[in-house]
Parts: C-alpha cells; sequence; structure tokens
C-alpha cells in the first residue's frame, strides 16, 4: 500500500520535492512505531541539529531581531534553538499522533455554548498545534480544521495520509473554502482558524507583537455573517512532553451597526495572540514571513 500510494503521486514530475518527501514519510514511518515521548526526544534533537543550517533559521533570527531589537544575539540564538526543539517535538509527535489523544488534556471546557451553536476557534501555531486535530474528540464537537496547503504537493499528500482516521475534518485554504466554512457554521458547526499567519492585501494591517502587520478578515466576518461565537484557544507545552488544550472566555459579538467594529475585533485577537507568544516564545513558528508587505 505504501509503496503504491508514492507511485501514484507521480515523482517523474518533480523529483527533488518528491524525494524530499519521500524521505519524510521513512523518517515519520519508522518514529511511529516508538511512544509519543521517545518520538518528540528524536524529532527535538534532528530539529535541533538540522535546523540552524536551514534558511528559515535565519528567518526566525531576522524577526526576533524586527520584533526585539534590544534582546542579544546570544539571546536569539537561544530562543531559535528553543523554537526548533519545539518545532522537532511537534514534528516528532506528528508521527505518531494517533497515539496523542488520551495524553492531552483540556481545560476551559466550560466556555463551550450549547450544542448546536456555531463556533470559531482561533488559535495559532504555538507548541504541538497539529495535536489540535484531537479537539474533537477531547471537547465533544466535530471540528473543521482550515489549513493552507505546503508549497511541495508531496507533503501535502503525506499530511493527509498520516492525518488519516483522526477525528477531525481537514479543509484546505483555497477560493471556494469560504463557502464550505459558511455552510459548517450555518449548519451549527465549529470551524477552527489560525490567525496568526500573514493575511492577503486588502485585509486589516494591525499591530502583532507591537508591529503592524496584515491581519485576515476571515474570523469577524464569518462571526457577523453567521452570529458563531468566538473562542480563543491554543495548545500548551509544559515539560516537554506535556500537552494541553486551553480554552478561553467567547469574545463579545461583534456590533453590525459599527463600521469599525469588525477591524477592533481583529485587534482584540492579535494582542490575545500577541500575550501567548510573548509568554512562550519558544513555541510560537517564528520562521514564518509574519511582517511581510506590512509598513511600519
Amino acid at each position: 500500500m505504501f509503496l503504491s500510494f508514492w507511485h501514484t503521486l507521480k515523482p517523474w514530475v518533480n523529483p527533488l520535492k518528491f524525494t524530499q518527501a519521500f524521505l519524510a514519510s521513512i523518517v515519520l514511518g519508522l518514529i511511529s512505531f516508538l511512544p509519543p515521548r521517545s518520538a518528540s526526544n528524536i524529532g527535538s534533537a534532528l530539529a535541533c541539529t538540522l535546523g540552524p543550517l536551514l534558511h528559515w533559521h535565519k528567518r526566525g533570527m531576522s524577526n526576533l531581531l524586527y520584533i526585539y531589537p534590544d534582546m542579544p544575539e546570544k539571546e536569539r540564538q537561544k530562543l531559535m534553538h528553543g523554537v526548533w526543539d519545539n518545532l522537532g517535538r511537534t514534528m516528532g509527535e506528528f508521527a505518531c499522533i494517533k497515539k496523542l489523544g488520551p495524553k492531552i488534556t483540556v481545560i476551559g471546557l466550560e466556555h463551550l455554548p450549547p450544542a448546536g451553536t456555531p463556533i470559531i476557534f482561533v488559535t495559532a501555531h504555538i507548541a504541538n498545534w497539529e495535536a489540535l486535530s484531537w479537539f474533537s474528540n477531547l471537547c465533544g464537537r466535530q471540528v473543521m480544521d482550515v489549513y493552507r496547503k505546503p508549497n511541495n504537493v508531496y507533503f501535502d499528500k503525506l499530511l493527509k495520509l498520516r492525518s488519516y482516521g483522526l477525528p477531525v475534518k481537514f479543509i484546505e485554504k483555497n477560493e471556494r473554502s469560504g463557502i464550505n466554512i459558511l455552510r459548517e457554521l450555518r449548519s451549527g458547526g465549529a470551524v477552527n482558524l489560525f490567525v496568526d499567519q500573514k493575511g492577503s492585501n486588502g485585509d486589516y494591517l494591525l499591530p502583532f507583537l507591537g508591529k503592524n502587520a496584515l491581519t485576515i478578515r476571515a474570523p469577524a466576518l464569518l462571526s457577523a455573517k453567521t452570529g458563531a461565537i468566538v473562542i480563543p484557544g491554543r495548545m500548551i507545552r509544559k515539560n516537554n512532553h506535556e500537552l494541553q488544550i486551553k480554552l478561553y472566555s467567547p469574545l463579545s459579538k461583534i456590533e453590525t451597526s459599527d463600521p469599525g467594529s469588525e477591524q477592533k475585533f481583529m485587534e482584540e485577537i492579535n494582542t490575545i495572540v500577541s500575550g501567548w507568544i510573548e509568554e512562550t516564545p519558544e513555541q510560537w513558528l517564528w520562521i514564518h514571513r509574519r511582517w511581510k508587505n506590512a509598513t511600519n
């Protein structure tokens, strides 16, 4: 099955990207036989060794300098080491993600509205964000997870293969995703949106960690259109291996009569997410182009 799966991907179309994904699949496949704790440790060791050699390390260091100009380079290097440690653990744990469910705790379930109420969960790439795939089982609600397709199509296929059978509905972010999300919310469903990535031209330009950044409008627009409750939630990593999902109080509903309410709404979300990052900066994915095309 494994070999037939890879053959159907037409490796001759892009041999380099295929090779990268194929090698990654072998590593993930081998690690998947290990307990999550061991997989996490191996992922950390690999990422902390190889990460500083990649171009993403330079981008992360540049982002840290941009946000923390007074931070000594030695401290930035130490923080980036923590970023690679968390990213490696996340990837190692992803290899055996189907074993993670019972090991994740959830706090804040009292913030969930009654069944049938549409919910937009806003979150970020913090700690092991991939483990949010278990959120449906843990909170008793079917959650649709909106994700951005990787540039490497083979990686995308690999991620879908390894995620098969998880208690979550995945939807790719594209020109039709908005329609699918609206349909889900209007039927009383729940959607998980990552709000810490760069928005597009035409989106809001709002402070994020103290610097202007293009910020997506989706949570505000979708909430205004459907009346969905917006609940912030994040993953927390403690003592390297303990994973926790924390839900917060729902945000106040948007005042549709106020033309500036949607922008204020997203500014509030940016403030919340920025606070999470500042609490555990080494657990955020600093290698994003978060402030690209922003004017400060």
